[in-house]
């Protein structure tokens, strides 16, 4: 008889032992959840109302300043190699083909002070642009600060989503730092450069063909370059220039396992330098320093390989993704601004009235795997609560110009107009998102900035929202975006909020009247 009681006491044993680690597995996994959504960033948020009134009313000099701040990864690690961001798992750098840097902008009008910085980045979320203007030394006395990333596919992954494997994270958290530290001594440089300025605003016709192609349906294209370029008062001596256009820099493609900045930063380097071939001077620049900032790029605007670009100064053609090819590309559209500056129809002035209107929104995620990311340690971002995260959207005006900003890579359809209701679709509807945000936007000169304070994927009309079977356009498989979309309301949300600040300035009030404060 002793035996089966024995037996029956083990039995019972393992059973209790089986089930306390079922439940401290169960509470390790709910701890884990708890730590991976807690809040970043507790208790902070935007409401900004910088109306631009007294400066409209009294001008003082314009005054601007720009500075730069390299920051290129360390390679060489083989334990801790450099992953690159915008392809697949495990593209380790090889090797740094040009620098990559956080380039900045500060515009002053003697009453405010914004900072405009772009990252030559896949990406940067929310909690590390809170982490950026909180590192800014208060001698900037910025009053409003935008950190933007360029997007680009050849830089380091700051976003967690190209680790190793689909399992591992692929950023390095003292790169990351290294990120955010110099973004606020980019911003801190060009505070220290401000010099009175004068201001012109071109908007640069610029055909898509030979430069990006649209690779889902509808096409649709926010084709066209637009420039703020800053001079000295009475002189056409350059200062530097804001560059906006739409495109994402994958110009090398998946194959290229070289840091580089891309188009943006060949068209910076031309802008600045011009272009030489054999020691000849090809292209005269400007002079200057020159900040690119990417625009409406969702839908997808790319550099494909099936697109040919020509460069301008040899007419060689390039289709097969190269350095070459990246750098036809990026002179085609520094030539374009070069040519056009002195003849078009616009006037330099000595004087910028500048208005903010910036909030921060919630928005709730509908995405499993941007659920499950941050449980097993892909995704770093904080959740403001359960499944909702803390993002921004800002309008500001500068004179004539006005710029909205997008904290990801909207459809241009949402932009220009020409959104669609295809067969197919997941939501059955005509579009939510009208009248297109540039029909909202004040001024002549309209700017999209695009991964504006942060990164929260591709920002889909509703009515184009498709993951399930009959698919978009009768084609056999589901359109690529959705995948990297918080959730099918994120545009109608986000087009909600723009089209809010744009009635707050063209009333000159504000729905939520807090305090404009300094260096949010």
């Amino acid at each position: 008889m002793n035996a089966p009681s024995s037996f029956a006491a083990r039995f019972r044993k393992l059973v209790g032992l089986v089930l306390k680690g079922m439940v401290l597995l169960l509470l390790a996994g709910v701890l884990r959840a708890v730590y991976a959504f807690r809040d970043r960033s507790p208790g902070y948020s935007v409401s900004i109302d910088i109306d631009g009134g007294q400066a409209a009313a009294n001008p003082r000099p314009l005054r601007v300043g720009f500075g730069r701040v390299k920051i290129n990864p360390v390679l060489g690690d083989p334990k801790n190699p450099v992953l690159l961001a915008g392809f697949g798992q495990n593209r380790v750098a090889t090797r740094i083909h040009d620098d990559l840097w956080a380039a900045a902008c500060v515009i002053d009008d003697g009453y405010s002070r914004v900072g405009i910085i772009a990252l030559d980045a896949i990406g940067f979320f929310h909690d590390d642009v809170v982490a950026v203007r909180r590192q800014v030394s208060g001698e900037a006395k910025l009053d409003y600060s935008i950190v933007c990333s360029t997007h680009n596919h050849s830089t380091p992954d700051l976003m967690g989503l190209w680790g190793k494997d689909y399992l591992h994270t692929g950023v390095d958290s003292s790169y990351r730092k290294a990120v955010i530290a110099n973004a606020a001594k980019a911003l801190e440089h060009a505070a220290l450069a401000l010099q009175p300025a004068a201001v012109a605003f071109h908007d640069i016709k610029t055909p898509p063909a030979g430069l990006v192609a649209d690779t889902r349906k509808p096409i649709v294209f926010d084709p066209d370059i637009r420039v703020m370029h800053f001079t000295r008062p009475g002189t056409r001596v350059t200062i530097g220039s804001l560059v906006g256009w739409a495109n994402h820099p994958e110009t090398p493609w998946s194959d290229n396992t070289e840091v580089t900045a891309d188009f943006p930063g060949v068209l910076r380097d031309v802008l600045e330098n011009g272009a030489q071939s054999g020691g000849k001077q090809l292209l005269a620049g400007l002079g200057g320093m020159h900040v690119y900032v990417n625009g409406a790029v969702g839908g997808l605007m790319t550099p494909h390989p099936s697109l040919t670009v020509t460069n301008p100064l040899d007419q060689v053609l390039y289709t097969k993704p190269s350095h070459d090819k990246t750098r036809a590309l990026g002179q085609n559209l520094a030539g374009r601004i070069i040519a056009s500056l002195p003849h078009t129809d616009t006037t330099a002035t000595t004087s910028l009235p500048i208005s903010v209107r910036a909030r921060t929104l919630e928005l709730p995620i509908d995405n499993n795997g941007f659920l499950l990311a941050p449980v097993i340690g892909l995704i770093d971002r904080g959740h403001s609560r359960w499944k909702h995260f803390r993002t921004e959207v800002a309008l500001l005006t500068l004179g004539d110009a006005s710029i909205a900003c997008i904290p990801g890579e909207i459809y241009p359809e949402i932009v220009n107009g020409g959104i669609e209701r295809p067969p197919g679709g997941d939501f059955p509807m005509d579009p939510l998102e009208v009248p297109p945000i540039r029909d909202l936007m004040p001024g002549k000169i309209k700017f999209i900035f695009g991964l504006a304070n942060d990164e929260i994927g591709y920002i889909i009309p509703k009515s184009e929202w498709d993951q399930k079977s009959p698919y978009l356009y009768d084609a056999k498989k589901p359109p690529y975006g959705e995948i990297n979309s918080v959730g099918p309301d994120t545009a109608r949300l986000i087009h909600s909020a723009i089209r809010e600040l744009c009635r707050a300035s063209a009333s000159g009030g504000s729905s939520n009247s807090s305090p404009a404060k300094r260096s949010p």
